[in-house]
């Protein structure tokens, strides 16, 4: 009886022993729960809870609204959970879960993308840990799931950003080598390799001077200075073997190193070289130019003065006696002490007197182009009508005209009015075009002095039927001493100094002499004096 007594005790006493561990267990569980439902209702992660056995997933609010779900918690499976993971996504995720329900890793963690309410796929990473039971297979695995698709495009927009980057130094025509203030390279590109002849593999982690030597000499440590003050070095010239570089140094923005550039300037420091050479060569070529121009200049001024000179004298001594010839002649030939017996001797004094008179012409001819080239010769001006003038010269080659058996006239378009000309020049003209334009005529041919005035002036044309001349000859005839060589011009004497010397006559008074001819449809001399030397 006592033994039945003693066991009831025993058995009392683990009763309340189990009660006591109950009511312990009991609330443990009730706060643990408490606990867990206020972190379903949180605002950070989604939670979710999985039943690895019964496959049931349980999603919390935070989760769904991540998703784009509206409501409370909801219960589903695993099953559907996984059609919601993009394929691409699905193979790894799952072996992610399976290596940590076998208990191959401590924790389980994934990103993938999931698809949401609107069809949209985001990533998320899935963080958990699996409950095991005493046989160590799991029995419940709880977890979080947060949204991490702005950190994925961030990372995209950075690999993208650091690729470009990365193609930029590799293909950049310029040595680029990343420090770190521990004085070890960090980076090294292409160009880096080419001129430096080694591998980035063989330098990268290694100390710059291994890598540069002492090319850079006590430099380089004056750069990490300047870099860590956060100031840049530009242009620093200097030798790394036998080519010749720029350096230019910047401290990285994540301030744990430097960047350095180096533009190989070999070629430029060689060219640059050739090009100073070339400048002295071409100084010295100019300078013993200017030297033989000079020469060649004061050789030319004594030359003109020579000329000059010759010409001076030659006014004196060859008019003196002509001026004697040509007047003695024209007594004899005007008969003013009395005729000439003998007809033979009146043909020779005819013919002096129009060869003294001829030579006069030459001579003066040649004066005034040299006067006018050396800017020595002064117009004399004056207001005059000009069809009087015209008149004149009409007259004075009437004579001639007939002899040719040509006409000559005189045609008005219209009235010229008054101009101002200095009339001994313009005469002159005159007289040298239509002499021309008679001398290259045949007999019965016409030769036309018009005149006229429109909107740009007063106009004179010399125009006649004669021989004409090819145009490309046109130029050559308006330069002094040309004559065109050709059989029709060559049966008539001249000098080549008529259409020059009148042309240079014209653009002195301010105006223009142009030609227009072909062979055969005669020649036609324009003369347009401007506005401004009209007179009204």
């Amino acid at each position: 009886m006592r033994t039945r007594i003693t066991e009831l005790e025993a058995a009392h006493k683990e009763a309340n022993a189990a009660r006591d561990a109950l009511m312990v267990a009991t609330n443990a569980l009730r706060e643990s729960e408490e606990r867990y439902a206020l972190a379903m209702r949180g605002p950070g992660e989604g939670l979710w809870d999985w039943n690895p056995i019964t496959k049931e997933l349980f999603l919390s609010t935070r989760l769904l609204a991540i998703l784009g779900f509206d409501g409370e918690t909801v219960r589903t499976t695993s099953h559907d959970w996984l059609k919601m993971v993009h394929p691409d996504d699905r193979d790894s995720y799952q072996s992610t879960l399976i290596r940590h329900l076998k208990g191959e890793t401590e924790h389980f963690e994934s990103e993938y993308r999931v698809r949401t309410r609107n069809g949209e796929y985001r990533w998320i990473r899935s963080r958990g840990v699996a409950v095991r039971g005493v046989n160590g297979m799991a029995t419940r695995m709880v977890g979080s799931l947060g949204d991490i698709t702005e950190s994925k495009r961030r990372e995209a927009v950075l690999r993208a950003s650091e690729s470009r980057f990365r193609s930029l130094i590799e293909v950049a025509a310029s040595i680029i080598v990343v420090v770190g203030f521990d004085g070890r390279v960090q980076d090294f590109n292409r160009e880096a390799e080419r001129i430096l002849a080694v591998s980035a593999q063989d330098v990268v982690g290694k100390p710059w001077r291994q890598v540069l030597g002492d090319n850079l000499g006590a430099s380089f440590e004056q750069w990490l200075v300047l870099a860590r003050s956060g100031l840049q070095l530009r242009d620093h010239e200097g030798v790394l073997g036998n080519r010749v570089v720029s350096w230019n140094l910047a401290p990285l923005d994540s301030e744990d190193g430097i960047v350095i550039v180096g533009q190989d300037i070999t070629e430029r420091r060689r060219a640059e070289t050739a090009l100073r050479q070339a400048n002295d060569l071409l100084e010295y070529r100019v300078a013993a130019r200017t030297a033989e121009a000079e020469a060649a200049r004061r050789l030319a001024e004594d030359a003109n003065r020579c000329k000059s000179e010759f010409l001076a004298n030659m006014s004196h001594e060859l008019r003196t006696p002509l001026n004697a010839i040509i007047g003695f002649s024209d007594v004899m030939r005007l008969g003013v002490l009395g005729p000439v017996e003998n007809p033979v001797y009146g043909e020779y004094v005819e013919s002096i007197w129009e060869s003294g008179t001829h030579l006069l012409s030459i001579i003066n001819e040649v004066l005034d182009l040299s006067k006018v080239e050396a800017g020595h010769f002064d117009l004399t001006p004056e207001v005059l009508p000009l069809v009087p003038l015209a008149e004149q010269v009409i007259r004075l080659l009437q004579e001639k005209a007939m002899r040719q058996r040509l006409e000559l006239r005189l045609a008005m378009d219209s009235d010229p009015g008054k101009v101002r000309v200095d009339p001994l020049r313009m005469k002159q003209v005159l007289l040298n075009l239509l002499g021309n334009a008679l001398k290259f005529t045949p007999a019965g041919g016409t030769v036309t002095l018009g005149l006229g005035r429109d909107d740009d002036g007063v106009w004179i044309k010399v125009a006649d039927s004669g021989i004409g001349m090819n145009p490309c000859d046109i130029q050559r005839v308006l330069e002094p001493f040309v004559q065109v060589d050709d059989q029709a011009s060559r049966r008539h004497a001249g000098t080549g100094l008529g259409l020059p010397l009148a042309k240079k006559f014209i653009e002195l008074h301010g105006g223009t002499l142009t030609m227009d001819s072909a062979p055969g449809q005669g020649t036609t001399v324009t003369i347009r004096l401007s506005s401004a030397v009209c007179a009204c």
